[in-house]
């Protein structure tokens, strides 16, 4: 996997344009376009997709609206601090990248030779956006808590395109892909990386989820009975194992025959009756 951290300004004078403003500057400039040019504005609204899709080879049928907004002196000092959080990115990344692909192809069991553009905008826009049909692996990005913890940013960015690398499978069952996904980047992956336990993190509503899925999630990283409780110890997750027989052909498969297999079982798989024990 190859991440490109790259900047649009018309990905970000969008964004400013139709997301909610951070700031009274970003409400008067909007107020003020809208005064001035309200066709113009209205016509912008869904140009998003089309900067996405097209991203460096993006040419608006009417530049007005952009030419102002590039021309305010609130947009040169977004346009700085969007470049100062994707370089923060970058650092981040470039320190990573080699330990990431490598435990990152452990854990999918299958490569990722694509290169993703991540059209970085700035954070407190707090949005991401992407296509999963676009050929070029655009995605708009900036959150709000990006800044907090880098490699944590990192690994939402990862969870992310994995997401948009298998956006077409098990559509039915998307809590299960989500979950699934989780376990595999917020959690393990995280995990590998800082050699410390990070199965406390992730999405809160996928929590119930993924406690049923854990223990098959462990024969799918090649755990047999003995290490499973090595697992629970250092994730701090209990759970009765002796309940479990162990599916071996679990850990012959990679992520996508590991969705399959907990499609295919949830009936017994997500048990109801243990929602108490969380």
């Amino acid at each position: 996997m190859n991440i490109e951290f790259v900047s649009n300004d018309y990905l970000l004078a969008w964004n400013l344009l139709f997301k909610p403003a951070f700031s009274s500057e970003i409400q008067a400039l909007k107020e003020k376009i809208w005064q001035k040019y309200p066709k113009e504005y209205m016509k912008l609204q869904k140009e998003n997709i089309e900067i996405l899709k097209y991203s460096d080879d993006f040419i608006p049928d009417d530049d007005t609206v952009y030419n102002y907004v590039f021309e305010s002196d609130i947009f040169k000092n977004i346009k700085k601090e969007t470049d100062k959080h994707r370089r923060f990115l970058m650092k981040f990344w470039y320190e990573y990248q080699k330990t990431i692909n490598e435990e990152l192809k452990n854990i999918l069991r299958f490569p990722i030779k694509d290169t993703y553009h991540l059209l970085v905008i700035h954070p407190s826009l707090d949005t991401v956006e992407f296509m999963g049909t676009n050929p070029k692996k655009n995605i708009s990005w900036g959150k709000l808590n990006d800044t907090e913890d880098g490699l944590k940013t990192l690994m939402r960015i990862i969870y992310t395109l994995v997401k948009y690398e298998i956006a077409s499978f098990q559509k039915e069952n998307k809590e299960i892909v989500a979950a699934v996904i989780d376990l595999a980047i917020t959690n393990e992956l995280h995990t590998r990386i800082l050699k410390k336990s990070k199965y406390n993190e992730g999405f809160k509503n996928l929590r119930f989820l993924k406690r049923q899925l854990y223990p098959y999630w462990l024969m799918y990283l090649g755990a047999d009975k003995e290490e499973m409780v090595s697992y629970m110890m250092r994730d701090q997750l209990a759970f009765d194992f002796e309940k479990y027989p162990v599916e071996k052909e679990l850990k012959k498969v990679d992520l996508y025959g590991f969705i399959d297999f907990c499609c295919k079982n949830q009936k017994y798989i997500i048990r109801l009756s243990d929602i108490e024990t969380m």
